[in-house]
């Protein structure tokens, strides 16, 4: 019996994100109500705050649940190096771009945690997590390259997302400026110019034997 109310508890859990997912998509981040996200799902608002406590919690779940799929995909990818995964993560970046919803509710969402302490601080909890994700497979394709980077994994990372971003947001204005292919064929260019053999170390530091470079 423990095991069909964890089964069941697992469903209701999924239910309420597939039901957020309608309802942010249709109202925004803070148009929506935890009340219309209950309804969709089909249980009590109670039900809701059991799984989630604050809509800011649902909302950052919703938004981990979609991260984790994407990051299992790329990582799955990026096994065979950065290369053959370029045509999937610029399939994920059309997907969010030419998605109204999705870049939207990203903008929206970023918007209302600068404007609210609260949502602040769970979005960026969620962003250092996804950060962390990136930093290792920045770490892993450097490995892999048997090279090193003028800057930390983490900051290749940081730079890395904010580019995916941005042009997230510059598609959705001007859609013609913004090439396909751009995403992947932006990353190629940073990892190749980045690429510093027996040159300075991540984190800034230089091998040992290496001699600093002469001002």
């Amino acid at each position: 019996m423990a095991g069909s109310r964890a089964a069941a508890k697992a469903r209701t859990h999924e239910n309420l994100l597939d039901a957020a997912t309608t309802v942010f998509a249709a109202r925004g981040y803070g148009a929506a109500s935890v009340e219309e996200i209950a309804r969709t799902a089909g249980v009590s608002v109670g039900s809701v705050y059991a799984h989630f406590t604050t809509k800011e919690k649902l909302f950052v779940a919703l938004m981990e649940r979609r991260a984790q799929s994407e990051f299992a995909a790329a990582q799955a990818e990026l096994a065979d190096g950065f290369e053959a995964a370029v045509p999937a993560l610029n399939r994920q970046f059309l997907a969010e771009a030419d998605s109204d919803h999705l870049a939207e509710l990203g903008a929206e969402a970023w918007l209302y945690a600068v404007r609210s302490p609260a949502f602040g601080v769970e979005l960026a909890e969620h962003h250092r997590r996804v950060q962390g994700v990136v930093t290792e497979m920045v770490a892993a394709e450097r490995a892999r390259r048997r090279t090193s980077f003028p800057m930390s994994d983490d900051e290749v990372g940081t730079v890395a997302t904010a580019l995916a971003r941005g042009l997230v947001q510059h598609r959705r204005l001007r859609p013609e400026a913004v090439a396909d292919d751009l995403l992947g064929r932006a990353l190629t260019a940073l990892l190749r110019g980045l690429e510093t053999p027996g040159g300075t170390a991540p984190g800034g530091t230089a091998p040992a034997g290496t001699a600093p470079p002469a001002e």
